[in-house]
């Protein structure tokens, strides 16, 4: 009878993944991943059955704690500037308080090894906190601009701006709103 798979060592492979992705990118070897995480890499594979199964499930892992960070709940009666704020905000914190998982994501969103399945899978999980974005953005934007303005320029300014604030991290409350505020006027109609 085969032994039940242990979460935690699943667990530290997920983390020494992410780890090693951030710094080589997915080049980076199950060796190295094995080893990083204290375990052969015939347990690895006893986990992840391919490589390609652990980035996809790593990417999994990382997008699914963002989608709970945005998916708590928002004030409603507040402007639509104030909750696009709110997003904001929760995403920078996000990326700073993950940084390794941030640049992980990054670099897993430009792998052709996440696969279509995958990524379909995570979109659907961002469609609630997206529908109150695109509602914030509705009637302050250009209609035919919003996915644009959600899928690129959030998300890329969003990235220079807790690169910033990692730089010069004592003017964090500045660039923080200095980002926010390129991007609502920015995407103004």
């Amino acid at each position: 009878m085969a032994r039940p798979l242990s979460e935690e060592k699943r667990g530290a492979l997920l983390e020494a993944a992410s780890d090693l992705i951030a710094q080589l990118g997915t080049g980076a070897s199950t060796a190295k991943i094995a080893k990083a995480a204290g375990v052969s890499e015939g347990t690895l594979f006893t986990y992840f059955p391919s490589k390609d199964d652990l980035l996809n499930d790593l990417f999994v892992e990382i997008e699914s704690e963002l989608a709970q960070t945005m998916l708590a709940p928002y004030p409603m009666e507040a402007s639509a500037r104030d909750r696009l704020l709110i997003v904001w905000s929760r995403l920078i914190e996000w990326g700073l308080n993950h940084s390794t998982a941030r640049k992980a994501l990054l670099q897993l969103k430009v792998s052709d090894r996440v696969t279509a399945q995958s990524r379909q899978r995570c979109h659907a999980m961002f469609f609630d906190s997206r529908s109150m974005v695109e509602q914030c953005l509705a009637g302050h934007a250009a209609p035919e601009r919003i996915a644009f303005y959600i899928d690129t320029i959030l998300f890329e300014l969003a990235d220079i701006t807790m690169n910033a604030i990692a730089a010069k991290p004592k003017e964090r409350e500045v660039i923080q709103q200095a980002g926010f505020d390129l991007f609502w006027k920015g995407s103004a109609a």
